[in-house]
């Protein structure tokens, strides 16, 4: 699989998985769905459009907007991306290839670089290398996906659209999500403080990433995933190019204040096979080097 293509895709990556939410089509949705993925992972080229909100007791305290135009076979991408975390806006633009990432943000006129050296461009290739399943390994993942969702393969709906899409569609009630999806979220939900402050100190250059990410609040008790729905659009030529997903969360937090968590999640692919990633060009550019940081210390 490519990680690339599996991130966009998404949700398909999630079912795939069969991690959190082991759930599937019926019989012809399910082959259908199954082969959209597949076929999806090999794009050369993609468009991303991806959506996203995170509401608590009804009011929406994040919101994320980013189209990323990625080339696999050039090996470089670009990304625009706004983020409105607790009313406060950025607007970021990121260009990477293989010898470098760039990374515009809206806060200052600067444009920050990170190179790449010979050797971390030779892992990332031998790592995409490793990303590519063999046949005998991809038909075991299936399996296990197979029987992991044994016990919904009748539970999404498949019809057709009037753009001549197929719509696959999900939706559990609390009592039909697995019990190892109660579980996963209820350990990600009182463990999130944690998390918070293992990624306190990573960015890149003056851009901290926990800037950019939602302030969830912490459950500690009645912790419960009380609805999901999930669809996915596939197109005639069996490509999974639209997915939505709406995630309902309740709990209480340490104060006892019950919280009912909301997150949206809408994705869309174009372009397929025929996407170049933007370009930036440095000449006349304020511009500011910057250096990995692991561990205290820099590469």
């Amino acid at each position: 699989m490519n990680s690339k293509v599996l991130t966009a895709v998404g949700i398909s990556g999630l079912l795939m998985a069969g991690g959190v939410l082991s759930a599937s089509a019926s019989a012809s949705g399910y082959d259908l769905f199954k082969t959209s993925v597949k076929k999806t992972q090999k794009v050369n080229s993609f468009t991303a459009h991806v959506q996203a909100s995170l509401e608590d007791n009804g009011s929406t305290i994040y919101s994320v907007d980013s189209v990323s135009k990625e080339n696999l076979k050039a090996d470089n991408g670009s990304s625009n991306v706004l983020v409105v975390n607790d009313g406060k806006k950025s607007q970021m633009n990121f260009y990477n290839d293989e010898k470098q990432t760039v990374v515009k943000s809206s806060s200052d006129n600067k444009y920050y670089v990170k190179q790449d050296n010979e050797n971390k461009w030779k892992d990332s290739k031998d790592n995409h290398k490793e990303e590519q399943f063999s046949a005998g390994k991809q038909k075991d993942i299936e399996a296990i996906f197979d029987a992991l969702t044994k016990n919904y393969q009748d539970s999404v709906t498949s019809k057709e659209l009037s753009n001549g899409n197929t719509e696959l569609k999900l939706d559990l009630s609390k009592n039909e999500i697995p019990a190892v999806g109660q579980a996963v979220m209820s350990f990600f939900l009182k463990n999130i403080d944690q998390q918070r402050s293992e990624n306190a100190h990573e960015g890149f250059g003056p851009l901290q990433y926990a800037n950019l990410k939602p302030a969830i609040p912490q459950l500690t008790s009645n912790i419960s995933v009380s609805r999901v729905v999930l669809k996915g659009e596939v197109n005639p030529h069996q490509y999974l190019t639209g997915q939505k997903a709406d995630v309902y969360v309740s709990g209480k937090d340490p104060d006892g204040t019950e919280h009912n968590v909301v997150l949206h999640i809408i994705s869309n692919l174009d372009n397929l096979n025929k996407t170049n990633a933007d370009t930036v060009d440095l000449k006349g550019k304020q511009v500011v080097k910057v250096q990995d940081r692991h561990d205290g210390h820099e590469d």
